[in-house]
Parts: structure tokens; C-alpha cells; sequence
């Protein structure tokens, strides 16, 4: 950094950085989790990931302290991290946070910029279509995301899309698990395109209910499942959606 000396303003160049190796690592252990290779409950030993993954353990704890962040691994009182292992409390809990404040975002969009075409959300949408068929639940589950996201950054407020920018991940593990007790995707699918055609009309009560609706029934199956066993029984395993 260095200083004009006739005005005394700043002027700086700034470098584009490629992806830290922490980053890499995230990623890479982020999708072995949604694809259930490490399922939940399972313990992460830093020794253990850096040599699966032929990196030093900096990385690997990097990345642990991220997804700890995210929601996606836990921390035990003795310092041990796992995959979080979901249970009824926090899939409630999750889904109320989202019910309380997504559609309010979409709502707020929808209000700003009126009808017309939202062509990324419609991409999102249709990227997302194409893996219905493809295997792939986990991938399915993040492409879902981002549609989601399209629609809710339209509202413009920082402070909302961030607090909904957190629940991203620990929603999409949640989504995952969901569609293996009840593999419902194709329905979901139908349910964002209906949500997108509202927005797009700039129907904001029927966006705002069809998306309550939504987010209520995404997790219904799995919330059913969780009570039977009391949130005790061995960890759902991951499969997507919402």
C-alpha cells in the first residue's frame, strides 16, 4: 500500500488469490459429508484426513474449523470433532429460521423489482433440473440451493442475505438426509418452478405461501423419522432437496 503525496489518498493493488488449500479441503470433505461417505457421527481426525488427502494437518484443521462454523462438524468438550449428527431439535430449528425469514426476503424482492424474467434463478432452476435424473442427490441438493439463493438475494439487504448465507450449508445436509427417508425431488422441482412463476408475475402472496409451504414440507418425512426414534437412533443418512 502507498500513499498519493498530492491528495494523501490510498492506492493499492490488490492481487487475485487462488483458493487456499484450507479452502480445497473444505470442499472436499463438505461433499464426502452430504454424500454420506462420512456419514454422521463420524469422528474427523486431523492425522487421519491429512493423510487420506496427502496434506499436512494445517489444511485439514483450517477447513474442520470452517465446517464447524457452518454447522456441518461439532466440537465435543474433549476437543473431538465429528459430522454433526442431526436430530429433531436442530432440524426444527433450522427450518423455523428459514420459514421466519426467507420468504420475507423473497416477499421484499419481489416488491423492489416487480414482474419480469429472473434469468438466474431460471438458470439455477434449470441446472438443477438437469441432476434429477443423474444419481447424484448430494450435487442435486447444492444446485437446489442456489436456487434458492436467487431468489432471495433479489430483496437487496445485506443483513438478510447473510443470515440466510449461513444456513445454507447446514440446510443442504438437512435436505440431503431428508431425501433419503423420503426421496420426494421430482415433487420439490415442480414446487420451484411454481415459486419462480410467482416471483416473476410479482405474485408476492402466493410466492410467500407457496414457499412457506415449501420449506414446511421439505423436512416432514425426516422431522416423522427423527421423532420415531427420539433423535437417539443410529444418524440418517445423507441422500437432497428443498
Amino acid at each position: 500500500m502507498s500513499t498519493d503525496a498530492s491528495t494523501g489518498a490510498f492506492r493499492t493493488l490488490t492481487l487475485q488469490e487462488p483458493a487456499s488449500r484450507g479452502d480445497r479441503v473444505r470442499d472436499t470433505l463438505q461433499q464426502a459429508i452430504l454424500d454420506g461417505i462420512l456419514p454422521q457421527g463420524a469422528p474427523l481426525v486431523e492425522r487421519d484426513l491429512a493423510e487420506m488427502l496427502g496434506v499436512s494437518k494445517t489444511p485439514v484443521r483450517e477447513a474442520l474449523k470452517q465446517l464447524q462454523s457452518s454447522g456441518l462438524v461439532v466440537a465435543s468438550s474433549y476437543q473431538r470433532v465429528s459430522v454433526r449428527r442431526l436430530d429433531e431439535a436442530t432440524v426444527r430449528a433450522v427450518n423455523e429460521a428459514r420459514y421466519a425469514v426467507e420468504p420475507q426476503a423473497v416477499q421484499l424482492g419481489i416488491e423492489i423489482h416487480g414482474a419480469g424474467e429472473q434469468p438466474a434463478a431460471r438458470r439455477a432452476l434449470e441446472a438443477a433440473q438437469a441432476l434429477l435424473d443423474g444419481g447424484h442427490p448430494a450435487q442435486l441438493s447444492i444446485a437446489n440451493r442456489r436456487f434458492h439463493r436467487e431468489l432471495y438475494v433479489l430483496c437487496g439487504n445485506e443483513w438478510l442475505i447473510s443470515f440466510l448465507d449461513k444456513l445454507q450449508v447446514l440446510a443442504t445436509f438437512i435436505a440431503t438426509a431428508g431425501w433419503e427417508v423420503d426421496p420426494k425431488f421430482a415433487g420439490e422441482a415442480i414446487e420451484h418452478s411454481e415459486i419462480l412463476d410467482a416471483v416473476e408475475a410479482a405474485d408476492a402472496d402466493r410466492a410467500r405461501r407457496l414457499l412457506q409451504s415449501h420449506i414446511r414440507g421439505a423436512s416432514r418425512a425426516l422431522l416423522s423419522s427423527l421423532e420415531q426414534s427420539d433423535g437417539a437412533a443410529a444418524p440418517v443418512a445423507p441422500g437432497a432437496g428443498s
